[in-house]
């Protein structure tokens, strides 16, 4: 009973990955499509679409994490409330995904042959932009919350080394997810702002390194160590609260305060 009420609680963090796997997978698909038939119209129409706004879903997968994580280690150095990560940066990629919608929607209806960035192209441009912009705020309050942390170091506070390790290894697996996708984006936003025609768009060899690796990469990473599995640790919160103590380095009763909050 317990590893399903476990499994039910990362129900959004599975989805989210699973929703974007999928339209990544079919992006990709378009892609290759058009590169065969570049008169395959609805391939390019699905591949600019798609791959672009795609990774949205894989980084709300990530801002499911760290109201978890600052739950059971601590609110960090801003000391803020764990469950205003999701009810603030999740709306936040929502918004991006409907701005980047809305110009992927416009560009179907503008000239590939245009020159410059045209409208659609623009607005895409600006939701990728905000979407970086949100990655990296939290980016630094994710690191916020990890720098008082004693997981960097249990032999010095003795806390245990199993879980620990383990969730030392979760945290740079998340963090190493976040500046992947925070990287393609940001090329993705370069890219896009050259125009269709300009030398980015038609560099496959370019989009392959900053696009293609970079999301393939980080989609095994956060597959590979679901929180399901990783921060098992959240199970013995309540029956151990000498760990919770040395993981936020907060008093037992106030770190059990600081979760409930």
């Amino acid at each position: 009973m317990r590893s399903i009420h476990v499994m039910r609680k990362w129900l959004a963090y599975t989805i989210a990955i699973l929703v974007g796997s999928l339209l990544e997978l079919v992006g990709y698909a378009a892609r290759i499509v058009g590169y065969n038939d570049p008169w395959f119209s609805t391939g390019w129409i699905l591949q600019y679409a798609i791959i672009t706004f795609a990774p949205v879903f894989m980084s709300a997968a990530l801002y499911v994490c760290i109201g978890r994580i600052a739950d059971f280690i601590g609110r960090g150095l801003f000391n803020i409330k764990p469950r205003l990560y999701s009810w603030v940066f999740i709306p936040s990629d929502f918004l991006a995904l409907v701005v980047q919608g809305a110009g992927g929607a416009i560009s179907v209806t503008e000239s590939v042959t245009a020159t410059g960035v045209t409208p659609g192209a623009a607005i895409v441009i600006a939701g990728l932009t905000f979407q970086v912009t949100s990655l990296t705020i939290f980016f630094i309050l994710f690191g916020a919350v990890l720098w008082p942390s004693s997981i960097w170091y249990p032999k010095s506070s003795g806390l245990s080394i199993y879980h620990a390790k383990r969730l030392r290894t979760f945290v740079i697996c998340i963090i190493i997810s976040i500046l992947l996708i925070i990287g393609r984006s940001a090329f993705r936003v370069a890219e896009l702002s050259q125009g269709v025609r300009g030398s980015l768009v038609h560099d496959e060899l370019l989009f392959i390194i900053f696009d293609s690796f970079p999301i393939a990469i980080a989609t095994a990473i956060m597959v590979t160590v679901h929180p399901v599995f990783m921060l098992q640790t959240e199970q013995h919160k309540k029956s151990n609260s000498q760990e919770m103590e040395l993981l936020s380095g907060h008093p037992a009763g106030e770190g059990c305060r600081a979760s409930t909050a």
